[in-house]
């Protein structure tokens, strides 16, 4: 038995489980989005906690 799993993840607007490969709920056309704006948005987050840092310490 060959079955295709298939991932899914949960619209943050409806909660609608959907194909994991989805860039548009299809009930409430809620837009995921990018990985490549969720990565630069991880390291801006890094380097203000850095500076933030920085600055409490100096």
């Amino acid at each position: 038995m060959n079955q295709k799993v298939i991932m899914k993840k949960e619209c943050p607007s409806c909660a609608m489980m959907i194909e994991k490969d989805t860039q548009f709920c299809p009930i409430c056309k809620y837009e995921f989005p990018r990985s490549s704006y969720q990565k630069q948005l991880k390291w801006v987050a890094i380097i203000l906690a850095v500076l933030f840092l920085l600055v409490i310490l100096l």
